[in-house]
C-alpha cells in the first residue's frame, strides 16, 4: 500500500471485479478514513457483505455456523505414491513441446540419417586402390612380368614409373604413391641363371595399420610370383604339398561396409538420444519450469519416466530410418531376426535415453549436458564397446568398462541379426543384459534427482 500510495491513480480488485478506480486521496476520502489500506479493508467487506452478515446473525444460528464453519475432522487424502495419470500428463506436455521443437525433431530424426551416411562411408578399415609407383633400373621382360603381377591385382593402382632415387624419396613425402619398388639392375639375368636376385619395397609406414596391411598385399602377391614362376619352370616342382585356404564365413568379400554399417547404429543410438534426453530436461532447469516438479505432487520417477517417453518414441522412428538406409542405401541386408534386433533396439533406446537422463542430474546448463553426456557416449563407444576392436581383445579396466557399456550388447545384436543370421535364441544373453541396464539407470536417475530446490 505504500507503493500504491505514490500512484496518480489506482484500481482495487477483488476476485477478478474492480471494487474502485481513483486517486489514492480520492479511495479515502469516499470511505472516511485516514489510510489507503483501512479504505480498501472497507470495501472488501463490502464486496464480501461481511459487516452486514455481522449484523444479521440470529443468535440462535450461531452455534449451527461455527460447526459448520468448523474444519472437518478427517484429513485430507494424500496423493498417490504413483500415478499413471500424472505420468502421461507429463509425457504429453513434452510430446507438445518437442512437436513444436522443429531443430530437436530434425536433430533426432534427420540428423541420425546424415550422420549415419557419413560415417557409413567414413569408417572403413578396406584398404584398396593403393597407388604405387615402380623404379625399373632393369628394364628386361621378367622386370616387366613381375611388375604385371603387381599391377593386376585389385588392390593396387599403378602411376607413372619413377624417374631415381631422388623422385621416389619426393613422391613417398607428398603422399602421392604409398608403395614403391625398386628393382635393381640385372634382376632378368641372375632370374636366368638361378640366382635370387633381391626386389626392394617401400611402404608408407605413416599409418601403421595401413602399412602393415600393404607389407601383407606385397608380401603375398611375391610369393605367389615366385611359386608360379618355379611350377613353370619345373613341371615336377611340389607346389601344393599342404595348402590351407581362408574362408569367410559371413562377410565373403571381407568388406567393412558390413562390419561397420551395424555398428554406427548403436552408436547412433546411444549418441543422439542420451543428449536430447539430458538436454529436455536441464533445459527446464534453465527456464525455470522444473518449478512444477517442486511444488506439485507428481514424484520424481513419473517426471523422470512422463519426460523419457517421447524421446524413446522418436528414437525408435530414427532407428527404423536407419535400418531403412542401411538395407537400401549401403546395401547390407538383415539375415535374421528383424523382430528380435528391433526389441534390442527398444531396449537400447530406453537404457539411454535413461543415461541421459543419469547425465541431467549432473548439469545444471545446456551447454555442460551437451559436452559432457557427448564424452561420456562417444569415447567409451568407441573404444571399449567393440566398434573396432572386440571387446574380449580388451584387457584390464578397458574390457570391464566395455562389459559395463549398453553399446557393447547392442553392437552384438545388430551384427548378429545383420551379418550371422542370429534370432531370438542366439541374441537373447544381450537382450537381458541391455534390459538390466534399464532399472538400475533409472533408479540411479531418481535418487540423484532432487525433488526440492537448495
Amino acid at each position: 500500500m505504500n507503493e500504491a500510495e505514490r500512484c496518480d491513480r489506482i484500481s482495487l480488485m477483488h476476485a477478478g471485479k474492480v471494487l474502485a478506480s481513483d486517486t489514492p486521496a480520492g479511495l479515502c476520502a469516499a470511505r472516511g478514513v485516514p489510510t489507503l489500506e483501512t479504505a480498501f479493508i472497507s470495501y472488501l467487506e463490502e464486496a464480501t457483505g461481511v459487516a452486514g452478515q455481522a449484523s444479521t446473525v440470529n443468535p440462535k444460528n450461531e452455534p449451527k455456523m461455527k460447526a459448520a464453519a468448523a474444519p472437518p475432522n478427517t484429513p485430507a487424502a494424500r496423493p498417490a505414491a504413483f500415478s499413471l495419470r500424472r505420468l502421461l500428463g507429463y509425457a504429453y506436455r513434452e510430446a507438445l513441446e518437442l512437436r513444436r521443437d522443429s531443430i530437436r525433431l530434425a536433430f533426432a530424426l534427420l540428423g541420425s540419417v546424415l550422420m549415419m551416411f557419413v560415417l557409413g562411408h567414413g569408417l572403413s578399415f578396406d584398404v584398396e586402390g593403393l597407388r604405387f609407383a615402380v623404379l625399373d633400373r632393369d628394364q628386361t621382360p621378367e622386370s616387366r612380368d613381375y611388375i604385371a603381377n603387381v599391377a593386376g591385382s585389385r588392390y593396387f593402382v599403378e602411376r607413372p614409373a619413377l624417374a631415381d632415387d631422388a623422385d621416389l624419396d619426393r613422391r613417398m613425402k607428398s603422399g602421392e604413391v604409398s608403395l614403391a619398388i625398386d628393382i635393381p639392375e640385372g634382376y632378368g639375368r641372375d632370374l636366368r641363371r638361378g640366382r635370387k636376385p633381391e626386389v626392394g619395397v617401400w611402404v608408407d609406414g605413416a599409418m601403421p595399420y595401413r602399412g602393415e596391411t600393404i607389407r601383407g598385399y606385397m608380401d603375398g602377391l611375391h610369393r605367389d610370383y615366385v611359386r608360379q614362376m618355379l611350377r613353370e619352370a619345373s613341371g615336377n616342382y611340389p607346389a601344393k604339398v599342404l595348402e590351407i585356404q581362408s574362408r569367410y564365413r559371413y562377410n565373403q568379400d571381407f568388406k567393412s561396409v558390413y562390419a561397420m554399417v551395424p555398428a554406427v547404429i548403436p552408436l547412433l543410438l546411444l549418441l543422439i538420444p542420451a543428449i536430447l534426453m539430458a538436454l529436455g530436461v536441464v533445459r527446464e532447469k534453465e527456464l525455470g519450469s522444473i518449478t512444477n516438479l517442486y511444488v506439485t505432487p507428481v514424484t520424481r520417477l513419473e517426471f523422470l519416466i512422463g519426460k523419457q517417453l517421447p524421446y524413446i518414441a522418436v528414437c525408435m522412428v530414427s532407428y527404423l530410418l536407419m535400418m531403412g538406409e542401411a538395407v537400401f542405401v549401403f546395401g547390407v541386408p538383415v539375415k535374421g531376426s528383424f523382430a528380435a534386433m528391433t526389441l534390442g533396439a527398444l531396449l537400447y533406446v530406453t537404457a539411454t535415453t535413461g543415461l541421459g537422463l543419469l547425465m541431467s542430474t549432473f548439469t545444471k546448463t545446456q551447454i555442460a549436458a551437451l559436452f559432457g553426456t557427448a564424452i561420456v557416449t562417444m569415447l567409451p563407444t568407441i573404444q571399449f564397446s567393440g566398434l573396432t576392436t572386440p571387446v574380449e581383445a580388451l584387457e584390464g579396466a578397458g574390457y570391464w568398462i566395455g562389459q559395463g557399456y549398453p553399446a557393447t550388447y547392442f553392437i552384438l545384436i545388430c551384427r548378429g541379426a545383420f551379418t550371422k543370421g542370429l534370432g531370438f535364441a542366439d541374441l537373447w544373453p544381450s537382450l537381458l543384459a541391455l534390459a538390466a541396464f534399464i532399472p538400475l539407470l533409472t533408479i540411479a536417475s531418481v535418487a540423484l534427482l532432487k525433488k526440492q530446490e537448495k
